[in-house]
């Protein structure tokens, strides 16, 4: 997935740092009824909220994530939703969210952790955006990011 600078992997390791409660968590903790009907993420049939809820250490949420994920695993065993991927791939739907979505061009454009993790959560300042700026100061120190 191209997540090869240090500050790639210092951003890449800030978010799911976060999004996974210091990958404690391979799906999300919430039941998914919030995102049931959720014609942005494509979750247009009855229960395909928490059917595709988040999951892996990024918390890929929505149908039409887990297809771009069956697309670049070739597994159709992803469709079976959340509790397929959190077991089988926890970093590798990470990679392809963060792929997908050009995070490694916006890490490079040198904005802050905020912004990235505002890409990542879906709004300015993103949730848990202190705890995601421990991790970011953590993984910078530690790759020697200045």
């Amino acid at each position: 997935f191209e997540i090869n600078t240090p500050r790639r992997i210092a951003a890449f390791c800030s978010q799911i740092g976060h999004e996974s409660g210091g990958l404690r968590w391979r799906k999300e903790l919430a039941s998914g009824w919030a995102y049931e009907g959720r014609k942005d993420l494509g979750n247009t049939k009855a229960g395909y909220g928490p059917k595709f809820k988040g999951a892996g250490f990024l918390q890929v949420t929505g149908y039409y994530n887990y297809k771009k994920l069956m697309e670049a695993t070739r597994d159709k065993r992803v469709m079976l939703g959340v509790d397929y991927v959190a077991d089988k791939y926890p970093f590798t739907s990470a990679g392809v969210w963060w792929r997908d979505n050009k995070m490694n061009s916006l890490v490079d454009s040198g904005v802050d952790i905020d912004r990235i993790g505002a890409r990542v959560n879906g709004k300015y300042l993103p949730n848990g955006y202190l705890d995601r700026r421990r991790y970011w100061e953590r993984a910078c120190k530690d790759l020697n990011v200045q």
